[in-house]
C-alpha cells in the first residue's frame, strides 16, 4: 500500500527513492511495481495539468445513489467533460470528482451527477487547493506534459529527441512543473483487485476542534493507512479520509480508535467497490491548450 500511495503522489519518483524510503532494494521495488501491474492494481502511470494549472476547483459531488446500475451512472458521466474520476462505494454511495473554474461550472457538474446517479440529495465539497498564481505554461510544457500522458516514466532523452529538444531543458522545464505542482504525474489505480480495503471515511470535527490538530493527529497515529485526505473550503469540520486496511476488523478497529480520539462527532466507513477514470476529459484539457499555442 505505502508503494502504491507513493506512486500516486509521483508516478516518476526513480525506483532508488522508492526503495530507500521503503527499505527495499530498487530491484525489489521494481519487481513490486511489476507485480502490482501484472494483477491490474496499477493499470499504467500518466500525466496531467494540474488543478492548480488549469486554474480550476477540485470539488467532490457525493450521496447516495438510487440508480440502477453504477456501470450506467459511469458511461452517463462520460458525457461531462468535467469528471475526473468516480468512485463508487458500499450501498451505492458515489464520489464524483471534477473540475470547473467557475460558479456556472459548478452548478453544471451537481447537476449532471445528481441527474446521472440520481442523487435525491447531492452534498458537494470544495478542496482546499494551493494559490492560481504562476508564470504560466509554455508551448513547451505543454508539449512535454502530453509526452508523458501515457507513460510518467519515460527516460527524458527520449521525450527530448521526440520534442526536437536538449535533455537538459526537458529536465529543467519538467522540475519546475513538478516543484510549483502544475503538473500531476501519477497511476491508475484500482483497489478492487487487491485483497486490501479501502474506505472513504467521513470524519466531522467537534465544533471547538481546529483542523490542524486533527492533522496533526492523522500523520502521527494513522499515516501508515491514509491513501489521501480531503478538507473543504465551503464544509469546515468536515474531513474526507481515503483509508485502507486489510481487512473488515481491522478497519472497525480504525474507526473505533478515531471515535475514541475525542475530537470527532461521527465516524462513517464506506468501503470503496469501484474506480471509474476519465482520462479523455483531462487529455482534451491539454488537447485545447495545445491548439491554442499552435503545437497540437
Amino acid at each position: 500500500m505505502a508503494l502504491s500511495r507513493m506512486l500516486m503522489r509521483n508516478s516518476r519518483t526513480p525506483y532508488s527513492e522508492l526503495g530507500k524510503e521503503l527499505g527495499l532494494s530498487p530491484q525489489m521495488v521494481h519487481r513490486r511495481v511489476q507485480h502490482l501491474m501484472d494483477v491490474e492494481i496499477i493499470r499504467g502511470t500518466y500525466a496531467a495539468l494540474s488543478f492548480k494549472a488549469m486554474k480550476a476547483m477540485w470539488v467532490i459531488v457525493h450521496g447516495w445513489s438510487k440508480a440502477n446500475s453504477m456501470d450506467e451512472v459511469a458511461h452517463d458521466l462520460r458525457g461531462d467533460p468535467h469528471v475526473a474520476i468516480m468512485q463508487v462505494a458500499s450501498g451505492n454511495y458515489v464520489y464524483v470528482h471534477g473540475n470547473v473554474t467557475d460558479a456556472v461550472g459548478l452548478a453544471e457538474l451537481v447537476t449532471s451527477v445528481q441527474r446521472s446517479a440520481k442523487l435525491s440529495e447531492p452534498q458537494v465539497g470544495i478542496v482546499q487547493t494551493p494559490p492560481l498564481g504562476h508564470d504560466g505554461l509554455s508551448g513547451m510544457d505543454l508539449r512535454i506534459i502530453k509526452a508523458l500522458a501515457n507513460d510518467t516514466r519515460r527516460p527524458v532523452n527520449e521525450i527530448a529527441e521526440e520534442l526536437g529538444t536538449t535533455a537538459k531543458t526537458v529536465r529543467r522545464r519538467l522540475d519546475r512543473l513538478m516543484k510549483e505542482d502544475l503538473v500531476q504525474l501519477s497511476i491508475n489505480w484500482q483497489p478492487d483487485t487487491m485483497g486490501d480495503m479501502v474506505s472513504q471515511i467521513h470524519l466531522v470535527l467537534k465544533e471547538d476542534v481546529p483542523n490542524e490538530k486533527a492533522a496533526y493527529l492523522m500523520i502521527k497515529k494513522y499515516a501508515p493507512g491514509i491513501i489521501r485526505s480531503y478538507t473543504f473550503s465551503n464544509v469546515p469540520g468536515f474531513i474526507l479520509l481515503t483509508y485502507c486496511n486489510r481487512n473488515a476488523r481491522e478497519m472497525q478497529d480504525t474507526c473505533r480508535e478515531l471515535e475514541g480520539e475525542g475530537i470527532f462527532t461521527s465516524v462513517v466507513p464506506n468501503v470503496i467497490r469501484a474506480i471509474y477514470h476519465y482520462p479523455e476529459h483531462r487529455e482534451a484539457v491539454l488537447q485545447e491548450l495545445l491548439r491554442k499555442t499552435g503545437k497540437s
